[in-house]
């Protein structure tokens, strides 16, 4: 029997459609009307005579080396996180060590550690790198998430029927994870094209992210806004290309809008809650383990690679470069400037795109129109490099505190924008029903019922970017503001100041990791308390 599309999913297309329509006619009108003088902004038909009179070529011949890393990053990334979470599932008590190296990986400023592989690594090893670092964490999560979602009941009917533990794995394990592996898949092929022309920032021959910072420095607006949407155009259609082969491949299956982050993050404190500790130290602990993480890769990578004493600084490096009892208090007080303006920056990326999310997330939910129209876009924005659209983004605000909460607030506002969205939605029929029975308007029950039942979902989403935001702010200050920890990692490259630049990128992944954790623990704390149980 053949299916047809339902009405309602048509509606939502043609709603999608209308609402991409009416964004890119008001970006023309308002370049014809409103920016008209300023020149950086151009507007649609400009971009598209660019585009055309460029020609096709000169476009696929950039993305052909940013694509070649990316995808050999992809590929190395995913099948090392896929490969570490089958050995998981296989040996239960390696799954908290695991799940914590995912995260210190995930909690990795790639713009801060990019210097680091460029000056250790040569060619295009440290693009790869990047590109498999920046998918690592999401798809170890998301097979891990699959591997754990299988009907126990299932497990159970195979082991009586004489079924080992291979047999639970290829005739269940596997097919419950195939859904969650290619979300996470999916969403991993946008995070390594990042990855790569960060890479490229840092040093390349050719690519997406040299002709775009080409573009940007010769003046030619129209072609850097060509060169970003070609990007995303790119990273959008990888994202919808993975996406319809987990839909061929997985018929059986629903769309998987697991929070994956969140969802790892508490399996990997199970253990510790179980066992009664509180929270407070469950978190310590865990803070624990991760700086004990890095620094032993830290080690690790400086002696397996052979690195030269002048170019490799390790952690009695650092120490005795924040410790000199001539240039020491004179580092640590450059450092500490640094470190404020970074963590204020990242403060407010964090916080412009929280606020952003929640108010779009609550329109949505009151308007349902407005959602058909908009979510569609939202979600294809989703997909953007946040590196193609930074020098747009300079171009449009200067480089100042607008530029750093609008770069900041990107990577914050669409994951959390989609996981409240839903968590809006999962709220209990019967709260939203009771809230009707005594007379409450709409708003009332969003404010009131709806947003308190998505507060978990709200702390998973803030817990996830943190360690973006703290990308975000050193991308800023890097490409935009020339100030904090971004500029100077930068700089230290350019005069080969090595205790510096490794000084500086442990300071950015202890920021990171420390963000991340602080988010967990209010978390508990808060949920804790409004689930009514103890907090210590």
């Amino acid at each position: 029997m053949t299916r047809h599309p339902r009405p309602e999913a048509l509606r939502g297309l043609l709603a999608g459609l209308a609402g991409t329509l009416l964004l890119l006619a008001l970006w023309q009108e308002g370049v014809d009307h409103v920016f008209s003088g300023r020149g950086t902004i151009p507007s649609p038909l400009q971009i598209a005579r660019q585009f055309a009179g460029d020609g096709l070529a000169l476009y696929l011949a950039s993305a052909a080396p940013t694509l070649h890393t990316a995808l050999v990053g992809w590929l190395v990334g995913n099948a090392l996180a896929i490969a570490l979470a089958f050995l998981v599932v296989a040996i239960p008590p390696i799954e908290r060590p695991v799940l914590q190296l995912g995260a210190v990986s995930y909690c990795l400023p790639i713009v801060a550690i990019g210097p680091v592989l460029i000056v250790i690594f040569s060619g295009g090893t440290p693009r790869i790198i990047l590109s498999a670092l920046s998918v690592f964490f999401i798809t170890l999560v998301g097979t891990i998430a699959g591997l754990r979602s299988v009907d126990r009941s299932l497990l159970d009917s195979i082991h009586a029927f004489g079924g080992g533990a291979l047999a639970k794995l290829r005739e269940a394990r596997c097919r419950a994870a195939l859904p969650y592996m290619f979300a996470a898949l999916r969403v991993a092929a946008p995070a390594a094209i990042l990855g790569s022309i960060v890479g490229e920032f840092m040093g390349a021959e050719g690519g997406l992210g040299i002709l775009l910072i080409n573009s940007q420095q010769g003046m030619n607006y129209p072609r850097t806004w060509a060169v970003a949407l070609f990007t995303t155009a790119l990273a959008g259609i990888a994202y919808l290309a993975i996406g319809l082969a987990g839909n061929l491949l997985t018929p059986w299956a629903r769309e998987t809008h697991a929070n994956l982050a969140g969802e790892t993050a508490e399996r990997a404190g199970g253990m510790l809650r179980a066992a009664g500790i509180p929270v407070g130290l469950q978190v310590l602990v865990s803070a624990c383990f991760s700086v004990f993480v890095v620094l032993l890769a830290w080690v690790l990578l400086l002696r397996v690679f052979h690195v030269s004493p002048f170019i490799g600084k390790g952690p009695a490096d650092v120490w005795a470069y924040l410790s000199d009892p001539n240039s020491g208090a004179e580092n640590r007080a450059a450092l500490w400037g640094e470190s404020a303006v970074s963590l204020r920056d990242a403060f407010l990326g964090l916080a412009s795109g929280t606020v952003a999310a929640l108010v779009a997330a609550s329109l949505f939910n009151v308007a349902p129109t407005v959602r058909k129209m908009l979510m569609g876009p939202a979600m294809t924005l989703q997909s953007v490099p946040l590196v193609a659209m930074t020098p747009l983004i300079v171009l449009i605000f200067g480089r100042n505190l607008p530029a750093i909460a609008v770069i900041g607030g990107i990577v914050t506002f669409f994951p959390t924008l989609v996981n409240l969205t839903l968590a809006l939605d999962r709220t209990p029929q019967d709260s939203i029903d009771l809230m009707r029975v005594f007379g409450a308007s709409r708003l009332e029950t969003l404010t009131h019922v709806q947003i308190p039942n998505a507060l978990p979902a709200l702390f998973s989403s803030l817990r996830v970017a943190s360690p973006l935001a703290i990308t975000g702010a050193m991308l800023a200050e890097w490409l935009a503001t020339g100030s904090g920890l971004g500029y100077s990692i930068a700089s230290d490259v350019a005069t080969s100041d090595y205790d510096a630049l490794w000084t500086r990128v442990a300071l950015a992944t202890l920021f990171s990791l420390t963000l991340y954790q602080g988010i967990r623990y209010l978390e508990r704390v808060t949920i804790g308390r409004l689930m009514g149980a103890p907090s210590t």
